[in-house]
């Protein structure tokens, strides 16, 4: 780069190298704040003035010295007021302008100019500045090397979806360093209500990762600005792609700064989780997702959720969601009283408004196991989301409305992936104390009114998708006397927040004499029928047994989510990938279900694997037990170990994951 008086390399290999962003697909200058980098000025002329000369670095526009988004710096190498500082350094007819900037100033694309040497300033370079984990100064320091690399460098990962009683793994491909993210991650922060109102303001506050943070929980949904994705719970997706669909951000965000920030179509909790994780990533702040089982919805703040269910066993109210998911990230909270560093939760998915606006967060998780509700932000909805008291009403036939006991306990195996392997890992007791009040009460509740029969669901191991199968609903009289009772037991088809559909229900009513000690087992028949207009939405199959004690008018309820089980994807790749060779994936799955499937499409994509891609290739039929195989061909861009994500779709089934880890040769 040549400015008249001296050629400018910007050593970008090196600086970026040093600053871990090489990894980015940029051609251009990266850096980390409190972090030095290294210019270098070939002389063409006698330049001696330059070491009284001065360098501005400025964000923003317009910057201004006031707001902190535009610094002066001598050329002395001492740290300015600002915090920043430059040096320069003579060799031979080549100088040397290390610059750093401060630690917490704000991140985004900056333009370094300098001034005095001549009647104009010369723009030097263009570069963009990240926080920096690697700094110890910098609010979002991590001290470990294993964790800044699953929870910054790793660029896929694993999300728990399911329920408490079946966790399975999903594969997600954050890709936050995919060619042209970084660009669309900052131009999210432009596109935020902050930035429209004071754009000045806005610049000068993105040095505070608890701002950014908060700003991006309400840019990755749609509700309010123009946010990435708009959020949809319902069983059609029209004009869109059903959440279920996603293997990875890139594409999501990809189209959404294409087609002029229009919100994409369409995306629930783990995936506005997963791309708000693949945006804070990318920005440099550590970031992991969580996903909390039985999680509750508190939409009034009084920290209590009621269930409401009619006498055949439907719901008519539900605030409990099978799993719900957001994202931590690692950060200093000196806005806060001390104890209350590290992870921090935020969350992107629209639920509740904070402040006017729909986000949530950040909060320390520190707060929410302490019980500090009045802590910033959204203390009070977090911590219900996970310790909230949960009843049950039931809906009698007469209109009357009395309560039922109920087993479902409110915050379960909050998990998140393990560092460096693709397992989960339990973080429950980092939100919630192992032995307290809450738990003794609960259950001591539930022993005065539970105490003369025992309820439960008992169902087989391993249900494969296309299988008829029966569990069996057990009662065990444990009382002293003869008990008449009338068990009503129903399946139907739900959402993963609890909302009921239409699709797979049926139901049966028992009334029996049961004597003492004795037990009781019904079983409940599910054909293929039955169930197969849920696999296609991505429903859950829930079966209640509501038990009612004729005699003395005692109510309890059990409930179970049934997960069927998918097909296995095999994934072969034939010959050992290497960078810039063309490989090739051999995928395959045999159709489960009893009926042919129809417009079947596999898809594929991986980080520095599909070059920020999805691959795609259709098959037209596949038969009852057949299989259904394709090649799909990729060219690997970087070295290491990476993860190759695969879908298969097809509208009778579903979709279907899996994943393959690659070590790509260079």
């Amino acid at each position: 780069m040549s400015q008249g008086l001296f050629d400018i390399d910007l050593q970008r290999e090196r600086n970026n190298l040093e600053h871990h962003t090489n990894v980015f697909h940029e051609n251009r200058l990266i850096v980390r704040r409190g972090q030095p980098f290294t210019l270098t000025l070939s002389l063409k002329s006698d330049v001696s003035k330059l070491s009284q000369a001065t360098v501005i670095a400025e964000t923003g526009w317009p910057s201004s010295v006031s707001s902190g988004t535009r610094v002066s710096m001598d050329m002395n190498g001492g740290p300015q007021d600002s915090g920043w500082s430059a040096a320069l350094s003579q060799h031979g007819n080549n100088t040397s302008l290390t610059i750093c900037a401060a630690p917490k100033a704000p991140i985004g694309k900056y333009r370094l100019i300098l001034c005095g040497l001549s009647q104009q300033q010369l723009s030097l370079c263009n570069f963009v500045l990240l926080f920096n984990p690697w700094c110890a100064d910098d609010d979002v320091y991590m001290e470990s090397h294993q964790e800044r690399e699953e929870y910054v460098m790793s660029q896929d990962g694993i999300i728990f979806k399911g329920n408490a009683n079946h966790i399975h793994s999903c594969p997600w491909n954050f890709g936050q360093f995919e060619s042209g993210i970084l660009n669309v991650c900052l131009k999210i922060l432009n596109k935020s209500l902050q930035h429209k109102e004071d754009p000045d303001r806005d610049v000068s506050q993105r040095g505070d990762p608890v701002y950014v943070t908060r700003v991006l929980s309400a840019m990755i949904n749609a509700n309010d600005d123009s946010g990435v994705l708009l959020g949809r719970w319902k069983k059609t997706y029209p004009n869109g792609v059903e959440p279920t669909a996603w293997t990875g951000s890139v594409e999501i965000l990809h189209q959404w700064s294409d087609n002029n920030c229009k919100s994409v179509r369409y995306g629930q909790c783990w995936v506005f989780a997963a791309v708000g994780c693949t945006v804070t990533r990318a920005l440099g702040i550590p970031c992991r997702v969580i996903t909390n089982f039985e999680s509750a919805h508190d939409t009034n703040g009084d920290l209590k959720i009621e269930a409401y269910v009619t006498e055949n066993g439907e719901t008519v109210k539900e605030t409990v969601w099978n799993f719900h998911c957001w994202v931590e990230s690692w950060m200093k909270r000196s806005d806060l009283k001390p104890g209350y560093d590290g992870w921090q939760v935020s969350d992107p998915t629209p639920q509740e408004q904070s402040e006017g606006v729909m986000c949530c967060g950040p909060v320390p998780v520190k707060a929410i196991k302490n019980g500090d509700l009045t802590c910033k932000y959204d203390a009070a909805f977090v911590y219900a989301e996970v310790n909230a008291d949960r009843t049950v009403k039931w809906q009698l036939a007469d209109g009357r409305v009395v309560d039922a006991v109920d087993t479902v306990q409110v915050g379960q195996k909050i998990s998140t992936k393990k560092i460096g392997v693709d397992a989960r890992e339990d973080v429950t007791h980092l939100y919630k104390h192992t032995e307290g009040s809450k738990l003794e009460r609960e259950s001591y509740r539930n022993a005065q009114v539970c105490q003369d029969f025992d309820l439960s669901i008992e169902c087989p191991q391993g249900i494969k998708k296309g299988s008829d199968f029966t569990l069996h609903v057990l009662v065990l009289n444990k009382s002293s006397t003869v008990k008449k009772i009338c068990l009503q037991l129903s399946s139907r088809g739900v959402l993963y927040n609890g909302k009921p559909i239409n699709e797979g229900s049926q139901s049966l009513v028992k009334k029996h004499s049961l004597s003492p000690g004795k037990e009781l087992g019904v079983p409940m028949e599910h054909t293929y029928n039955s169930y197969s207009t849920l696999l296609h939405t991505d429903c859950q199959l829930v079966v209640t047994a509501q038990l009612t004690d004729i005699g003395a008018s005692g109510r309890m309820m059990e409930k179970r989510v049934i997960i069927l089980e998918d097909p296995e994807i095999n994934i072969q790749i034939l010959g050992q990938p290497r960078v810039g060779w063309r490989s090739c994936a051999k995928l395959s799955v045999i159709n489960p279900l009893p009926e042919e499937l129809e417009k079947c499409c596999f898809t594929m994509e991986g980080s520095n694997l599909t070059n920020g891609e999805t691959l795609s290739r259709t098959i037209r039929h596949v038969g009852p037990g057949k299989e259904a195989s394709v090649k799909i061909y990729f060219t690997p861009t970087q070295s290491g170990p990476r993860k190759l994500m695969v879908d298969f779709y097809s509208k009778k089934l579903g979709h279907v994951k899996a994943y393959e880890n690659l070590n790509v040769s260079k």
